[in-house]
């Protein structure tokens, strides 16, 4: 149990700037274990957005309650995932051989390409979450009963981004060499040190946290999720030979992404279908 305690003090001091280190120490051996816990931070991250939204949606109109509540999530993790998407963004856009991908990763400057990329990304975010936020539920959403759309979206899509690192831990080698500097190194700890139980647990855990959260929506997301991770993971295996911090990141950011765009698309293909019943 003390073991476990640890490993998710080390999940949540990883993932977020929660001081969780003040009540129960962790080093850089508690790492590794603490990729189980993934999902777990992401229903922790995703709940803080939702409380914002929650609130926020009483004074508010949706576009603020929905900003505010990004601000939010952005806030809590340091904008530890936005920052991999924009050097992701410039590394695969600007590069051209592997070499030249890792090196404009390292570098700190923002280029074209993560400046608009990430406009693209936050504005499509924000855009979808309104969209949910005008919806009183999801067609056949679990035994969370008639929780908000958005509620629901927050949490699931944050789970499933975070369990999409967990795959990718898994099924790629860290391609970054020991010599280059430490800030490329997010995701040296985890570096043949999770092991295979882990991972499926962290992917089980994700699953049932959505099966719960989505019922009967939650099919089309998860195998939305599990195509990005599997397109992200063939994608870099092409690129780079495996995976980087930055590229686990902005993997997260994508499959965040994508859980917004099923859920909406779902709820538009429910209205369709109940506009055609009418009718």
């Amino acid at each position: 149990m003390s073991r476990e305690l640890r490993a998710f003090s080390a999940a949540c001091t990883f993932m977020t700037r929660i001081p969780t280190w003040r009540v129960v120490a962790h080093d850089v051996t508690d790492l590794p274990a603490s990729a189980a816990y993934f999902p777990l931070v992401g229903l922790i991250v995703g709940g803080a957005g939702a409380a914002v939204w929650w609130i926020g949606s009483w004074f508010w109109t949706p576009w603020i309650a929905v900003l505010l509540s990004m601000a939010a999530t952005i806030r809590l993790t340091g904008a530890f995932h936005e920052d991999a998407l924009a050097d992701s963004l410039d590394g695969f856009g600007g590069g051209w051989t592997r070499e030249q991908v890792l090196h404009i990763m390292k570098d700190s400057r923002v280029g074209s390409y993560a400046l608009v990329g990430m406009c693209v990304a936050l504005v499509l975010k924000a855009a979808l979450l309104v969209e949910l936020a005008t919806v009183t539920t999801l067609p056949a959403n679990g035994i969370t009963g008639r929780w908000p759309a958005a509620v629901l979206a927050m949490l699931a899509a944050h789970v499933l981004a975070r369990a999409s690192s967990v795959a990718l831990i898994g099924a790629l080698p860290y391609v970054r060499s020991d010599g280059e500097a430490a800030r490329a190194s997010a995701g040296r700890p985890f570096v043949a040190g999770v092991s295979r139980i882990r991972v499926i647990l962290a992917v089980w855990c994700a699953v049932v946290l959505s099966v719960v959260l989505l019922g009967g929506a939650v099919w089309t997301v998860l195998l939305a999720a599990a195509a990005t991770t599997a397109l992200a993971a063939r994608y870099f295996r092409a690129r780079l030979g495996g995976i980087t911090g930055d590229a686990l990141g902005a993997a997260n950011q994508v499959v965040e992404l994508v859980v917004y765009l099923a859920l909406s698309a779902n709820v538009q293909g429910a209205s369709f279908l109940q506009i055609v019943a009418r009718s």
